[in-house]
C-alpha cells in the first residue's frame, strides 16, 4: 500500500469514539448492541457487541463512521481498516449521496480474525447493492462495519481507518 494516506480515525485510549451503533430496532427487528472502548491486543479500538436475531424481519447490527465532505474521498484510490474479532464475516457498507434508500449501499465481505488484520479496499472491490449506480468516490458519507443476515454474539473491533492514494 502506498505511504500516501489519510487516518480518519485511530483509537486512542481516553477519546470519545466517533463510530456509532445502530441495529435492526429501527425497523423492527430485535437485535441488540452496544459501543464501548476497549483495549485488544495491546492496542486501543472501539468495539461493537452484541446479538443479531432474524425475528420479526431483523438481522443486523452495525458500527458507523460518518465522513465528512472535506475528506474529498475522491482523491483516493479506496480504503484501509483494521479489525479484530472470533473469526467471523462481516459485511463493510459505504454509504453515498448517490443513494436514496437505506437499504442501498457499496460493499464488500471482510473476514475477520482473532488478531488485528489491516485490510486494503480499493474502490473497485465496492459491490452495488440494491443500486444500479456506479460509484462515486467523492460522494461518500459514511462507513460502517455490519453484522448481518445471521443470528450470532457479535463481538467486532476497530482500531483504525482511513484512505490511500
Amino acid at each position: 500500500m502506498s505511504t500516501r494516506v489519510a487516518d480518519i480515525y485511530q483509537a486512542r485510549q481516553g477519546e470519545r469514539s466517533p463510530w456509532t451503533a445502530i441495529t435492526d430496532q429501527v425497523m423492527g427487528g430485535v437485535s441488540t448492541a452496544e459501543l464501548q472502548q476497549c483495549e485488544r491486543h495491546g492496542s486501543a479500538c472501539t468495539c461493537l457487541s452484541g446479538r443479531t436475531s432474524l425475528e420479526n424481519n431483523g438481522g443486523f447490527i452495525q458500527m458507523k463512521l460518518e465522513i465528512e465532505p472535506s475528506w474529498s474521498c475522491g482523491e483516493y484510490a479506496g480504503f484501509f481498516i483494521e479489525l479484530c474479532g472470533p473469526a467471523h464475516d462481516y459485511n463493510l457498507n459505504v454509504k453515498t449521496t448517490q443513494l436514496d434508500k437505506p437499504w442501498q449501499s457499496f460493499r464488500c465481505t471482510l473476514t475477520v480474525e482473532p488478531q488485528w488484520k489491516r485490510f486494503v479496499v480499493p474502490y473497485s472491490e465496492l459491490q452495488a447493492h440494491r443500486t444500479d449506480k456506479d460509484l462515486d468516490p467523492a460522494t461518500i458519507r459514511s462507513v460502517a462495519v455490519i453484522a448481518i443476515g445471521e443470528a450470532f454474539d457479535v463481538d467486532v473491533c476497530v482500531r483504525r481507518f482511513g484512505f490511500y492514494r
